[in-house]
């Protein structure tokens, strides 16, 4: 019986083919039906090349020659795109074999534990987003930002967890589905950033950055309006309208240049000398805005190493890189939801010492510090640094500061920021540097080491001491003796 089938079925191909695969009538005689069971799906009735490989498929399973039907069930579906030949009965034969599990794996859904963490991740990410969103005390606009740029993130994680997994063939309308997000990574960072830096307000002209990403959603329009069988071709390889790298052009290339044009521009951002108290609160935002730019710049390079990967320059890639970007993805929201949890303030804009031309924007707003007791609080403040040089106490804090003026820590902060427009540990070193530069030039006499001035004006290590000096002078504290000494022959 099987070798009858298997003759009728290499008849049927010689025909099929001599006609270039056009479909042609052939008549299988009733006493000719061989196992119904497992050709019940198929209609001999209309036999076309496509459905040569499905009859090949089969006879070789029936004659247990499992390396050609699984050769042909691959010709078959990326002919067709019918994963359902994968689930026949006339396979049962060579299934749970090596080959055809290798296929398997290819084609149907598999749940690994990869899959299960890139998923879990994906919904901390939107739940962390919706958090964000319905925080009552937090900027409407600020909130939005930050929130659908992790709402981005994690959608392209889900949607890489469908493409991972193969469910992206068995529901292949998500096949690009985070792309329309594509270009909205730098734009929404950036103006998160010029928001939390400068109290931005945006304007009608910043819907400008958004052009791109709707240009982008006009292109892919045609594809997101192709019917499944199209998009499931386009993931095997075997459309004739699009090819994988046909989204290089369309994607990749002008999603990274959005990437580094906006790192770029966040890095002024970032840049930017940002004043505000320098206590556990502002290292807390200092740590989360430094972070967050880290992250980017892991992100682009992530994302360039990826694209490098699925291009095909480089051929026998380590299935690694492919996981680079949704790593860096990844990184990326659990450490946004960590700090929503540990640090939820740094998502509350009263939370920053903004300020413009010099002058604070938003934190004080709602101070109850009066003119009259800010302008005392300043002279005694000063009376403390001139008079008697707290700043040499390397354990001084602001709450040890605080106590000395009879004050609050905020009012502190506030008479710091105000009227000199720095923050605390700047502020101090100021006072410490300029002390510094006297005992350095000091040649009469006790003639002090560095490391002796470092411990005097207040520094704990030479490291600190030496970034400090060099910031306010240009040079190191070694350099600024040597020429100061050179300048008095």
């Amino acid at each position: 019986m099987n070798c009858s089938f298997n003759i009728v079925c290499f008849l049927l191909i010689a025909f099929s083919l001599n006609v270039n695969g056009a479909i042609i009538e052939y008549n299988v005689p009733t006493d000719f039906a061989i196992n119904k069971s497992s050709l019940k799906p198929y209609d001999l009735k209309q036999i076309d090349s496509a459905n040569v490989y499905q009859l090949l498929a089969i006879a070789s399973a029936s004659s247990k020659n499992k390396e050609k039907a699984i050769l042909y069930i691959d010709k078959y579906l990326k002919r067709t795109a019918d994963l359902s030949i994968l689930d026949n009965d006339a396979f049962d034969s060579i299934k749970h074999t090596p080959d055809f599990d290798s296929i398997a794996d290819k084609y149907l859904p598999r749940v690994n534990i990869l899959v299960f963490v890139y998923f879990y991740v994906a919904l901390i990410g939107f739940f962390i987003a919706l958090m964000i969103c319905f925080k009552n005390n937090s900027n409407t606009i600020t909130k939005v930002l930050i929130a659908g740029f992790v709402a981005i993130h994690s959608l392209f994680i889900l949607e890489f967890v469908f493409y991972y997994s193969n469910y992206s063939l068995k529901y292949p309308h998500t096949y690009l589905m985070a792309s329309i997000g594509a270009l909205l990574y730098g734009p929404l960072l950036y103006l998160y950033f010029k928001k939390i830096t400068q109290n931005y307000r945006l304007r009608p002209i910043d819907l400008l950055h958004f052009l791109p990403a709707i240009v982008l959603l006009i292109l892919l329009f045609p594809v997101y309006d192709l019917p499944m069988e199209e998009k499931i071709k386009i993931q095997l390889g075997t459309s004739t309208l699009y090819k994988q790298t046909d989204f290089l052009y369309i994607i990749f290339i002008p999603k990274l240049v959005s990437l580094l044009v906006y790192g770029v521009l966040i890095n002024k951002l970032y840049s930017k000398k940002q004043v505000g108290e320098n206590s556990n609160s502002d290292d807390v935002i200092e740590f989360w805005k430094r972070g967050i730019y880290r992250m980017h710049v892991i992100y682009l390079i992530s994302y360039f190493v990826y694209g490098i990967a699925v291009s095909g320059i480089i051929i026998n890639v380590n299935e690694l890189l492919y996981h680079s970007q949704v790593v860096s993805m990844s990184l990326m929201v659990l450490y946004v939801s960590s700090m929503a949890y540990i640090q939820p303030k740094v998502f509350n804009l009263e939370s920053y010492s903004i300020y413009v031309d010099g002058e604070s924007i938003s934190k004080y707003q709602k101070s109850s510090l009066t003119e009259t007791f800010s302008l005392e609080l300043k002279e005694k403040l000063m009376d403390l640094l001139i008079e008697k040089k707290i700043y040499k106490d390397n354990s001084i804090s602001l709450d040890k500061l605080s106590d000395e003026l009879n004050t609050s820590r905020h009012n502190t902060s506030q008479i710091i920021n105000e009227h000199f427009n720095e923050n605390f540990y700047e502020f101090l070193n100021d006072f410490r540097i300029n002390e510094a530069k006297e005992l350095l030039l000091i040649t009469n006499g006790h003639k002090m080491n560095i490391s002796e001035i470092l411990y005097e004006v207040g520094f704990n290590n030479k490291a600190s001491f030496n970034n400090a000096f060099k910031k306010r002078t240009g040079l190191t504290p070694s350099q600024f003796r040597d020429s100061m000494s050179r300048a008095s022959y």
